[in-house]
């Protein structure tokens, strides 16, 4: 088989084993950055019933940065950011071992004693595909408040105006906040979404390929938006484009098959790669 047209099954094969951490530090912590900290992956592994999907992590996360998770389909990135915010209770069998620290709490937000509604409003959570609720553009982002406890309207209504302004929505639906999400294009409803997100003040905003459903001028103001918000939140963000993660993100993590190959700087990952693998993807040899 040519090199060119090598896929993944044929690195399945013939680069299973993981890579040494090129950032360890002398004191064995992997992968540290000099950015503060907003939450940590350490030795995370997973499993779906039987099958280990994820492998001994270890993943910081900036504060107030994007980090984009990159690899192959299937590799495991969206199994990792499900994990931030406990998607994966929702089924049964599923097993976490390792910790997911979330910062300044130093609290492991995967611990079985630790309620998933509660890191679910610390960890939001945006989808490939727009899924507003089946009501009201306001009452779309008012829920995630009543969710909190908040009962005030005067309170929920400015604070529906003012993620919806932070989601650079606001002055295309003023006017029709009382009208069905559903009325909304699909840029506009995942802009919903994230304002929807914003709403209950989150830590941490989670991005799974937020535009691969979108058209390049919704994709386009999505990426804006995200620019924006990186200024006041850290982000996680998968996505299968190279272009876009290099465009976005301060720091770039590449996996394959359930491993985390490389993690660097955007400039790192993408110009001066440490692993094969990592030079392999990129470029186009597999994936």
């Amino acid at each position: 088989m040519p090199e060119a047209t090598m896929n993944q099954e044929t690195y399945r094969k013939s680069e299973f084993a993981p890579a040494a951490n090129p950032h360890a530090q002398a004191g064995g912590r992997p992968n540290a950055i000099p950015d503060s900290l907003k939450a940590d992956v350490r030795g995370l592994s997973f499993w779906y019933d039987q099958f280990q999907a994820l492998k001994n992590i270890d993943l910081p996360i900036a504060e107030k940065k994007v980090t984009a998770l990159i690899g192959a389909s299937g590799c495991g990135k969206s199994t990792l950011l499900r994990c931030f915010n406990r998607m994966h209770d929702l089924y049964p069998g599923n097993r976490y071992d390792g910790e997911i620290v979330l910062l300044p709490e130093n609290r492991n937000i995967v611990d079985k004693g630790i309620d998933p509604i509660r890191v679910r409003l610390k960890a939001g959570m945006v989808f490939q595909k727009p899924n507003p609720f089946p009501k009201s553009i306001f009452e779309n982002v008012a829920s995630g408040l009543r969710v909190r406890g908040i009962r005030d309207r005067a309170v929920i209504a400015g604070r529906v105006e003012e993620v919806l302004r932070e989601a650079a929505l606001w002055d295309e639906v003023k006017d029709r906040l009382d009208q069905s999400a559903y009325a909304l294009s699909g840029g506009q409803q995942q802009r919903l979404c994230i304002a929807r997100t914003l709403a209950p003040e989150p830590e941490l905003i989670l991005l799974d390929e937020p535009t691969s459903a979108l058209d390049p001028i919704a994709t386009a103001k999505i990426e804006e938006l995200i620019e924006k918000l990186r200024d006041h939140y850290a982000i996680v963000i998968v996505t299968h484009s190279m272009q876009q993660a290099a465009r976005i993100s301060a720091y770039c993590a590449f996996m394959h098959l359930g491993q985390l190959v490389e993690f660097g700087t955007n400039e790192t990952i993408f110009t001066s790669p440490k692993e094969k693998r990592t030079q392999d993807y990129i470029t186009g040899r597999f994936g």
